[in-house]
């Protein structure tokens, strides 16, 4: 891989790949981190990734640097002990924070009840509604960049379609896929 046709993936992907860890890290660092290390590890690729396959093979290293940032910080809690109740109070009364990716933005509370069914999902199923209604990916592009079948992916969308209404408290899946375009 040449250094400009990396630098053409890296301006092309960097937002989403960032977005996407920052929304399930919460932690501008951690998201920083996770996003170097998935362009590192693209590098590594070498080019031998076609240009079609670029976005969800993505979505899935990152991912799964999201899920073992989070099982680390599982094991830093666990070994060094528990926060400071006190402190952990004061940042559950800050709503969002800093690192909020959403802070900023003019969300209605359709909108905001959406995010938070959202953070409901399993991280793969999350990223997969993300990938398909936020970014336009088609569910077998997402399937080829996870490794599954199409009818697999179809399924884990329809079944978090499902969630998604019973924690929205809609008979109808509309209010949903209008938030998510």
């Amino acid at each position: 891989m040449t250094n400009d046709t990396f630098n053409q993936l890296l301006a092309t992907h960097r937002d989403r790949v960032f977005t996407q860890a920052l929304f399930s890290l919460r932690e501008r660092r951690d998201a920083e981190d996770v996003t170097q290390e998935a362009f590192l590890r693209l590098w590594r690729q070498g080019g031998h990734l076609p240009a079609d396959r670029v976005a969800p093979w993505l979505a899935h290293v990152t991912r799964n640097l999201c899920i073992d940032q989070c099982r680390r910080r599982s094991a830093a809690r666990r070994h060094l002990g528990v926060a400071d109740p006190e402190a952990l109070e004061g940042l559950a009364t800050a709503p969002g924070g800093a690192d909020d990716p959403f802070t900023g933005l003019d969300l209605d509370d359709r909108q905001r009840r959406l995010l938070d069914a959202l953070q409901t999902l399993p991280a793969e199923t999350r990223t997969v509604m993300l990938m398909h209604y936020g970014d336009g990916t088609k569910l077998a592009d997402i399937a080829d960049g996870l490794g599954k079948s199409l009818s697999a992916v179809k399924v884990q969308v329809h079944r978090a379609r499902l969630r998604l209404r019973l924690a929205l408290g809609t008979a109808d899946g509309a209010s949903e896929q209008e938030g998510l375009a």
